[in-house]
């Protein structure tokens, strides 16, 4: 009987020696950390995990009294892990839609052109303008498309935000092509404006994402 009392208590204080195993104290909190750090039963990564759900504890007005600093991490360690896991699926369910539109249409700009105010021409504003094309590859005509592209330089560095460019005032039959200008207003203030302005048009590079296609048949991909 001495023997497993003796074997208890040596689990006790082995579980007591081990800082993360401590009640959550603001008070001592530097203190106990400190100890933590110096047992190097955390790594930084765990270090940064606590801090961060520390202070959304704090935002939330949550109570952590009742937990211990292991608590408290595998908490965090959880809901990083979820947060991982829900990123990692909306990523792939991005590319998934992204590849289908990419079976249904093709999109893609052909030539630039930077279009000066004319008030004798009744230009009022400065404008880039974009030459593109739209292929339909699907065995329906389109007659209406929500385009989104991104511009980047020979850095591979994007200028500017998300440009929109939407098909509505035509129709683009099974198999065909269409061909248009897109104008985007220009701001002499904005540097990225500038830069799209001035720039060779075979030193840029276009992202496209469909999100949106509107059949004539009244059916919707996206």
């Amino acid at each position: 009987m001495k023997k497993i009392i003796f074997g208890a208590m040596l689990l006790v204080l082995a579980s007591c020696s081990n800082p993360a195993d401590r009640k959550y104290n603001e008070t001592t909190m530097s203190e106990d950390l400190k100890d933590i750090a110096e047992s190097k039963d955390w790594n930084e990564s765990d270090a940064g995990l606590f801090a961060g759900w520390l202070m959304r504890a704090k935002f939330k007005g949550e109570s952590l009294d009742s937990k211990t600093y292991q608590d408290i991490l595998d908490e965090a360690k959880k809901y990083k892990a979820e947060e991982d896991a829900l990123a990692e699926k909306a990523k792939k369910d991005a590319e998934v839609r992204k590849q289908k539109m990419k079976n249904a249409i093709t999109v893609t700009i052909f030539g630039k052109d930077f279009i000066k105010s004319d008030w004798e021409k009744g230009v009022t504003d400065d404008y880039n303008v974009f030459d593109y094309a739209i292929e339909n590859k699907s065995g329906k005509e389109i007659k209406a498309a929500k385009i989104k592209f991104k511009i980047y330089n020979s850095l591979g560095d994007q200028l500017g935000d998300d440009f929109v460019m939407d098909f509505t005032d035509d129709r683009i039959a099974a198999g065909a092509r269409y061909q248009n200008q897109a104008g985007f207003s220009y701001n002499q203030f904005k540097d990225d404006d500038t830069k799209i302005a001035s720039a060779k048009f075979e030193d840029l590079m276009f992202d496209f994402d469909v999100e949106k296609i509107v059949y004539s048949d009244g059916s919707v991909l996206e």
